[in-house]
């Protein structure tokens, strides 16, 4: 896609992202997404049909995002083990997940508690642990305790790193019966 083109589309959505943070979705208006993004309306319909469709392939982009971050890099669990007890490195594709949700900490601030959007996390979430794993009740049990644990941080403003929340989950996953740190 053209540089401008994407420069203009993320100009677009970083306004929404801003607007939704300050006022609730039915009252944000075309309007004011193209004056916080410095545009012209026809601009905006150049990219998207209205709100709504802002809306969708906005979540779509983010949740393509997050795909990106939890497929790569993949790794074995004996691997993911040694890294941890040899360096107290956590599982990396935690890392990227960890990442990308404090990269897009507005978005997730807001779509946590709209209709739609924890479930279409949900199941992003678990298709994507189920190319890890067979056991899809393990799978729906460790997506629903992605999803709390991101509301936890989201709610208290990330006051933990990626880095930490990533340690935290590595620790969780591959060592579940140990004490752990603090």
């Amino acid at each position: 896609m053209n540089p401008r083109v994407l420069k203009t589309r993320k100009s677009i959505m970083n306004a929404f992202h801003d607007l939704m943070t300050e006022k609730k979705y039915e009252s944000i208006t075309i309007r004011d997404i193209v004056q916080r993004a410095g545009i012209n309306r026809s601009t905006f319909y150049l990219h998207f049909l209205d709100k709504e469709d802002l809306m969708e392939q906005n979540s779509n982009f983010i949740l393509e995002k997050l795909r990106e971050a939890i497929q790569y890099p993949t790794f074995s669990l004996e691997a993911a083990q040694r890294d941890y007890e040899e360096r107290q490195q956590p599982i990396s594709s935690l890392i990227a997940f960890f990442n990308h949700i404090h990269e897009y900490f507005k978005f997730y601030s807001v779509m946590l508690g709209e209709k739609q959007f924890p479930q279409q996390l949900d199941e992003v979430i678990k298709e994507e642990l189920l190319k890890f794993s067979l056991d899809k009740v393990r799978c729906a049990y460790n997506a629903g305790g992605l999803i709390g644990l991101i509301r936890y941080w989201v709610s208290t403003k990330m006051q933990e790193s990626p880095e930490h929340m990533a340690k935290w989950v590595t620790q969780m996953l591959l060592f579940p019966y140990s004490q752990m740190d603090e």
